[in-house]
């Protein structure tokens, strides 16, 4: 039966990134790849549940080196949140930080893929009535391409307002190709969003590519070609940005991790004489 990822951990080399899951998300399959009928869906019933919604996973990452405690992505946050194309349920973030014996005060940096509300609001709390930065001791960074996509976009705010108004004078830019600490590279992986980006993080021999939003779904490994309507940045970039990541998925000793993605938000990828599939873990 599918369900949202649930609290998971690997280690590559000395490096341990957990999944903290914040809750979950079920997509209309039909509005979030609007090119697709209900007959593209019966080969993957396997990834509705019964009411024939889309499971999907909401959660961060916690990323432990031995000098340094990474957040990547913060979650939406304790809400719901319904719309014609998807539900969100989130809140579950900060127990699932206890569970892994840590407190907010522990995050030196917290390292954002894109700044769309369940990647990001999680970052501000109200504590006693007052809105607050959620890792008061973190640096907070993101690509500059996707901080300015607001100039632009001025209406776009409005869903991560009170984030971006308290992350504005701590928010720091990470560029592409830059690491954020030894081994932990920064990838420009626009289309989902202008400014979006992956993290690289190379072990010895092992590779992990922390892929953000540019997979929705594990259908998309087959699929990549499906039109995504939250890919909001630009939909056609986003599939060339897609296949280019099949392509790294593909190659030996190579983990993603794709954060809506249900089951386990950690996933192998092959290579198909027609294109690619999803390993079994």
């Amino acid at each position: 039966m599918v369900k949202a990822a649930t609290y998971s951990s690997m280690t590559a080399g000395n490096v341990r990134i957990t999944y903290l899951p914040d809750g979950y998300i079920l997509f209309n399959p039909t509005s979030v790849f609007p090119t697709t009928t209900a007959t593209d869906w019966q080969p993957y019933r396997n990834y509705l549940d019964d009411n024939g919604q889309l499971v999907g996973s909401l959660g961060a990452y916690l990323l432990q080196t031995p000098e340094h405690t990474i957040l990547i992505d913060a979650g939406l946050g304790p809400t719901t949140y319904e719309s014609s194309r998807f539900k969100c349920y989130a809140g579950q973030l900060l127990s699932n930080l206890e569970r892994a014996e840590l407190d907010p005060a522990d995050i030196d940096i917290v390292f954002f893929t894109h700044m769309h509300s369940d990647h990001v609001n999680g970052a501000v709390s109200k504590v006693n009535g007052e809105t607050a930065l959620t890792f008061p001791n973190a640096r907070y960074l993101v690509r500059s391409a996707e901080w300015h996509r607001f100039d632009k976009q001025p209406e776009s705010r409005a869903s991560v307002a009170d984030a971006l108004k308290l992350l504005e004078p701590r928010i720091e830019f990470a560029e592409a190709g830059e690491d954020i600490v030894p081994g932990v590279r920064v990838l420009a992986t626009s289309g989902h969003t202008a400014g979006h980006a992956s993290l690289l993080v190379t072990a010895g021999e092992e590779r992990v590519i922390i892929l953000g939003d540019i997979f929705h779904s594990a259908v998309q490994i087959e699929h990549p070609e499906w039109t995504n309507s939250l890919d909001g940045g630009d939909p056609e970039q986003a599939k060339v940005t897609r296949r280019q990541m099949l392509q790294e998925l593909a190659q030996p000793a190579t983990t993603g991790i794709a954060t809506h993605v249900a089951n386990s938000v950690f996933i192998n990828v092959a290579a198909t004489p027609g294109g690619f599939r999803l390993l079994e873990r």
